[in-house]
Order: C-alpha cells, then structure tokens, then sequence
C-alpha cells in the first residue's frame, strides 16, 4: 500500500497562466468534440505533461471558461489536473461516460456523492481510507435538477483495472452504495482536496453491469446525441453559475 506523505513533489507542473479561473473536460472524444461545437471554443495554448493536451477558451455572458480533453485513467487525468490547476484554475467540471451498476436506463445523468479508492493515484494525495467524499455532489445535482434532469445519486466505484471488474467485487461495491462504475474520480477529488481547489464532477450512463451479463457501450448511437447535448449544455450551465 502507498504511503501518503504530505509534502510538495520533486517536480512541479509548469502550467502558464491563463485568465480564467473554471474549466471543463470530459474524457470521451466524440463528448469533447460536442462540447467544442457547442460553445464555438478556440484554441488558446497548449498544456505540457504526460502528454500534450491543447487548450481552447470561450465567453459566455461575459465569463471566459477553458475547455480541455482528459485522457481516460487516473494517472493522466490527474496529471492533466495537475497542469490545468497550474494554469491558475481554480474550479474543474469533468464529465463522461460511466458504467450502470444497478437497473438503470441508458444516458441516465448520475450525480456522484462518494468515490471508493479502488485505484492507485489518489493514495498519493491523501492517506488510505475506503472512499473519498465528492464534495460538490449537491451543488450539481441542484444545477442538474433545475434544469429539469433527473439524476441518479450515489456511490462511484473509480477502479484502475476495467478487465478486472469482477463479479464479486462488483457486489461488494453494490453493497456499499456504489451505483456507477469509472476511472477517475476519485483520484481527481483526492488531487483538488490536496490543492485547495474545486472539483465537479456528473456522468451519463453506458454500459451496464447490473444483469448477469455485461451490456456494451451504446453512448456512440445515434440515440445517445441528445442525452450528449444535455451533458454539454449542463456542464457549461454550470460552469456560469460558479
């Protein structure tokens, strides 16, 4: 098990400041594209990390919001983190895709309350526990609602190992109130507590764990593009009101 040690790491993000203090991301390319049409958002610069994530700006109602694509896992998605919170960001909206753990319809907006640490990066930016809570759940599940979305509220179970999504573990994270299954989430709430930031975080359901087979991912049919629409307008609703 890693060892938590709070301290400042060796190297640092190299972030340049950009004038504005909100981003969103999402992890899905066809949602980030969606996204980019949606708010008419430009290219700005370029974030260097892990890898090399272009950063794009828009204006709406006279606030400037950043808009960038995280690449899927904790790692990376923490790293983009890392060198968006470098840029002088102060609050982050990350939305996607996540698999259903309980009878569910398909694109049903999950709003999640806690992440359980079944991944390894957010071990080091806080000690070991069983899950880290999502501190803004009720402020996205108010903004959600508002706009007439039904959510689903509950657990998430952020795993590093999608393979290895067993049945056994599955029921224990059921168990525990797990209602949704990602990658990221709790390595991103666990990296904005350790940096005194915000983080916002919803999903749309896709594929299902809850019968006795796997049911595959359907967020790319045509079906899906309205509940993706929703998703885009949703998250920059909320990103105006922060």
């Amino acid at each position: 098990m890693i060892r938590f040690i709070d301290e400042e790491g060796l190297i640092s993000p190299r972030g340049e400041h950009i004038h504005a203090d909100v981003a969103i991301t999402t992890f899905s390319t066809f949602i980030f594209d969606t996204l980019l049409k949606r708010t008419g958002a430009k290219q700005a610069g370029v974030m260097y990390g892990s890898v090399d994530i272009p950063l794009y700006t828009f204006t709406d109602d006279g606030k400037t919001i950043v808009v960038y694509h995280t690449p899927v896992g904790a790692p990376a998605a923490v790293s983009a983190l890392e060198e968006i919170l470098a840029c002088g960001v102060k609050k982050v909206i990350a939305f996607g895709i996540c698999g259903a753990l309980t009878e569910a319809s398909p694109h049903l907006f999950v709003v999640p309350t806690r992440a359980y640490r079944d991944e390894g990066t957010s071990y080091h930016y806080m000690p070991a526990s069983e899950y880290v809570e999502i501190k803004n759940a009720d402020k996205v599940k108010s903004v959600l609602e508002s706009a007439g979305i039904k959510t689903l509220v509950g657990g998430a179970w952020t795993t590093d190992g999608f393979y290895r999504e067993t049945r056994t573990r599955l029921n224990e994270m059921v168990e525990a109130g797990c209602v949704a299954v990602d990658m990221e989430s709790a390595a991103l709430q666990a990296c904005s507590n350790f940096r005194g930031t915000e983080f916002y975080t919803f999903f749309i359901t896709a594929d299902s764990l809850s019968g006795e087979q796997w049911e595959p991912n359907t967020i790319l049919d045509l079906k899906a593009t309205d509940s993706t629409h929703v998703a885009v307008a949703a998250a920059v609703r909320l990103a105006l009101l922060l």
